[in-house]
């Protein structure tokens, strides 16, 4: 008999290579069919609380159902492209579960982007439809497509559009045992594209989302498993890619968290980052897909953040390290984090440094991630105790990979052969969480896996076992100084504990045929620059081949924005630093 493979980068092992794997064989699972199963199971359970109000699974399953049922009276349908341009909130939800009960695919958008940004996602991503909120927080979106240009609009069908409407205050009262009260449904959102009635915007037509949740609509018959969403990757180094992940393989990944992270009906996970990338989606679709209670809200800063975990008992959320550490040093102490059982933690801010001193004075659990666009958020986490793995690595970036078919190894990128655990090299990572492409493009798809399946991550880090590893930095990042391979956080760590330094990164530059350490740093308020007491300070604590041979100071670091985070540009910053060399000599 032929197994259904649970991602068809495994169909190249036999079917005893692949029991091998431990992979599961199951029927494929739809976004549909899990939703159905939960709202019979637990149908007045809140599934989501939305600015606190909460709606029920079987109330949202009936808003996907009768979305899809108008969304195909619209002529959207299998393999269609949907473009959601919304922040966290319901209306996101509902979309998403509307467009994957049809079969049709989403492409995420951030709400930070802007005209060219949004253009190269509906044209080079084909989408066919953008749901919108024209209002959401005075950004001018409506100006933001029109300066997208005529070939983003001439491809656009029409326009789902959004927006918030005035509802009652009064949150439900589902705190004491949210499982058990009746549910008090948030008010579907509606369209008044700014304030005209008008049918078309720039031209497109326009629908109003919150008549078609108003009115009933039969959904068609659900299309099943299929690609349906895609993350942009940051483009940090060349031009953003579109992943594709399929319903079976996300509400997979969801089973395997529950598991890892300890999810159960009376869980609430926070939504801290946008569901448009793999961060946030992941911590959305653990939750919703797995019967416990996501929270979110459009706008989150540190003093709601604060107010959700209080009001709603947060168990478990999920941020970059600079985040989490703003919460701890503006909360007014460890009572702010006592229904908090795990806070998992991305190390997206290097400088940060003194987060597990917050952490263990707020009395919180903290562990570090790993996860990617590829793979998925959350894919691997640190151990908390010595049974699951080295808790001596806890809080490093990387983890144990937390679906038990999962494996990690380590690749020389010079010489292609696997290390032993310890050794630094590229990370390589087989998981049943892999994307199922990029979309559109087969060659970037191929070159993305090894022979035998394993995602090459670009990352360079080390192996501590087969399932758990540490994270170092982008291979990209990492630098051939001597001979070695060395980790620019290394020489950031050290320069960064000079006298006036607030921050650095540190690129290679090439001269000749070396690569030499150029390191970009950003100055306290006041404090002169000192190179040749810098280089000083380096010589006393590393090698000499990992001494800048340069130190250039900056005003701000080139960054480009992400779903996630702000990122680093380190592929301009290594231009500036060639540059640099170049003029110098």
């Amino acid at each position: 008999m032929k197994l259904k493979y649970v991602n068809k980068y495994y169909s190249h092992f036999s079917d005893d290579e692949y029991i091998k794997q431990n992979v599961v064989k199951h029927s494929p699972t739809y976004f549909t069919q899990r939703l159905a199963e939960l709202s019979a199971r637990q149908p007045n359970q809140i599934a989501l609380i939305d600015r606190n109000r909460g709606v029920s699974f079987a109330e949202l399953h009936a808003h996907a159902q009768r979305l899809s049922g108008h969304f195909a009276r619209l002529g959207i349908g299998h393999q269609d492209r949907i473009a959601i341009w919304l922040p966290n909130c319901l209306a996101w939800v509902q979309a998403f579960l509307a467009c994957a009960h049809l079969g049709a695919t989403v492409l995420a958008v951030n709400t930070r982007f802007r005209s060219k940004e949004l253009s190269d996602i509906i044209v080079r991503g084909r989408a066919d439809w953008l749901v919108m909120w024209p209002a959401f927080k005075g950004i001018p979106f409506s100006q933001i497509l029109a300066e997208s240009g005529e070939d983003t609009l001439s491809r656009l069908k029409g326009i789902l559009s959004v927006s918030e409407q005035d509802i009652c205050p009064t949150p439900p009262k589902y705190e004491s045992s949210p499982s058990n009260q009746p549910v008090d449904v948030l008010p579907a959102i509606h369209d008044d594209v700014g304030s005209s009635h008008a049918n078309t915007l720039h031209g497109v037509p326009v629908h109003d989302f919150n008549n078609m949740l108003q009115s009933d609509c039969e959904a068609p018959e659900a299309a099943g498993n299929g690609g349906v969403l895609c993350f942009t990757t940051s483009g940090t180094t060349s031009r953003p890619k579109f992943v594709l992940h399929d319903q079976d393989t996300l509400i997979r990944h969801a089973d395997g968290m529950k598991i890892a992270y300890g999810y159960d009906a009376e869980s609430r996970i926070f939504a801290s980052a946008p569901f448009c990338g793999a961060f946030g989606f992941s911590t959305l679709c653990g939750g919703l897909a797995t019967g416990s209670t996501v929270v979110c809200e459009p706008v989150t800063d540190t003093e709601s953040m604060l107010s959700q975990i209080r009001k709603h008992r947060v168990t478990h959320t999920y941020a970059n390290n600079e985040s989490i550490l703003k919460w701890l040093e503006s909360s007014k102490g460890p009572e702010d984090f006592a229904s908090c059982k795990l806070f998992g933690f991305a190390n997206f801010s290097p400088a940060v440094h003194n987060l597990l001193e917050q952490a263990c004075e707020h009395r919180l659990e903290l562990t570090g991630l790993y996860g990617s666009s590829e793979l998925q958020a959350l894919v691997a986490a640190q151990p908390l105790t010595a049974d699951q793995g080295d808790i001596s690595v806890r809080y490093l970036a990387g983890g144990k990979l937390i679906h038990p078919a999962a494996r990690v190894r380590v690749r020389d990128p010079e010489s292609g052969k696997v290390l032993p655990h310890g050794e630094s090299g590229e990370i390589e990572i087989l998981s049943p969480s892999q994307m199922v492409e990029y979309l559109d493009n087969p060659e970037a798809t191929r070159g993305a896996f090894t022979e035998d399946g394993y995602f090459k991550t670009g990352d360079l880090g080390y192996s501590v076992s087969d399932q758990q590893f540490v994270f170092q930095t982008r291979m990209g990042d990492s630098m051939r100084l001597s001979g070695f391979l060395v980790n620019p956080s290394e020489i950031e760590q050290t320069v960064e504990a000079l006298p006036g330094i607030r921050a650095c990164q540190v690129v290679g530059a090439t001269q000749g045929t070396r690569i030499l350490p150029v390191a970009f740093v950003l100055l306290h308020p006041g404090v002169k620059a000192d190179p040749e007491g810098w280089t000083a300070g380096c010589k006393q604590h590393m090698a000499s081949f990992k001494v800048p041979v340069r130190f250039e100071v900056l005003e701000a670091f080139p960054t480009v924005e992400s779903a996630n985070a702000v990122k680093i540009q380190k592929n301009r910053l290594r231009e500036m630093a060639d540059q640099l060399l170049a003029s110098a000599s």
